[in-house]
């Protein structure tokens, strides 16, 4: 909200910045009725400009992925998640066993896990920590998809909301691509599909990426929801600021919904659009002051989230981490890094 106020103001000629700077020049009195009409009509004015015909996405589905065993009891979950790509999409699948301390003498967990997946097969793990074996078979195998569980190497039923675990924090900062990040053993993916909640923290670019991916993944005659949030710690900071700038001003919940919404109309707009095309079920939930799903590791209902995430976007990272940490679902973080060439 701030990075739109920002350049909203940082541009003379639109015509919401002509309102402000014009009320900042403006004396208060009988002057002040004027300025706001005025105000208001070049708000409509850029508002209208904004707003055009929806365009549908193109929804996205992977073609091959990067499924990694951690060797815990999570590994199930996993191999199940590449079955049922395998069966939506017809997937190749590639297999790794990165599990931190192995040795040449274990056995390799790829090679016995990938033969339970149609079109799977076991890929060789290079030397390092987990991270550094993940994003190095990312540099050396051109796939679209990285599957793993978090926390990564531990027990969920163990760890749960306490971390996400080392191994996320480094692929939240340095993957270059869509990954599915498993959970609570009885949150399958396949059962997952048919309800997804898409959640929005701040503008972010590649939320149409985000949001074709969703609907690449869902089933049919799904229900996709769009949640932008603006949590309650945010709310009252910005609430603050401003009422102190305008002592007089008194800032509702609702008044940051509606702007929530206002600066996410294009991607609602398109993904209204995208979701009657496919006949599926779409709605829009600007949510301020409140904490958008999944409040609680209780939560028993089942459905898959998405989370989009900016290259360097250090507020989003803690905003995707902590999401993680508080779901028993499904995960799909979509991200804006580049894949590094050879």
């Amino acid at each position: 909200m701030f990075k739109r106020v920002v350049e909203l103001e940082s541009n003379p000629y639109n015509p919401v910045t002509a309102g402000l700077l014009k009320a900042r020049n403006m004396s208060t009195g009988s002057e002040s009725n004027e300025l706001d009409r005025e105000v208001d009509a070049s708000m409509r004015m850029f508002e209208k400009a904004q707003i055009g015909p929806a365009a549908s996405l193109t929804p996205i589905t992977p073609s091959r992925i990067l499924v990694v065993l951690d060797g815990s009891s999570q590994d199930d979950n996993s191999v199940a998640s590449a079955i049922f790509l395998r069966e939506q999409f017809n997937t190749e699948t590639l297999v790794l066993d990165a599990r931190d301390g192995k040795t040449e003498e274990d056995v390799d967990l790829a090679v016995t896990r990938a033969t339970e997946i149609p079109g799977g097969r076991p890929i060789q793990r290079q030397d390092g920590d987990s991270y550094d074996v993940i994003l190095a078979a990312l540099k050396d195998h051109a796939v679209d998809l990285l599957v793993l569980p978090s926390p990564y190497g531990r027990s969920f039923e163990n760890v749960g909301t306490d971390s996400a675990g080392t191994v996320m924090d480094v692929l939240l900062s340095r993957c270059p691509i869509p990954m599915i990040v498993m959970r609570r053993d009885d949150q399958q993916l396949r059962d997952c599909v048919r309800h997804i909640e898409m959640v929005v923290g701040s503008e972010c670019e590649v939320e149409s990426k985000a949001a074709a991916w969703s609907f690449g993944l869902a089933e049919k005659s799904s229900k996709i929801n769009l949640n932008l949030v603006l949590e309650q710690e945010q709310f009252e900071n910005i609430r603050s600021i401003v009422e102190a700038i305008q002592p007089e001003a008194t800032l509702q919940p609702e008044q940051f919904s509606e702007a929530l919404a206002k600066t996410h109309h294009a991607l609602h707009g398109a993904m209204a659009k995208t979701a009657a095309t496919l006949g599926m079920t779409y709605e829009l939930h600007p949510i301020a002051g409140e904490i958008a799903p999944p409040s609680s590791l209780d939560e028993a209902k089942k459905l898959l989230l998405v989370l989009p995430l900016e290259v360097d976007d250090r507020f989003g990272q803690g905003f995707v981490q902590d999401r993680i940490r508080r779901s028993p679902h499904p995960i799909l973080i979509v991200s804006g890094h580049v894949r590094e060439t050879n």
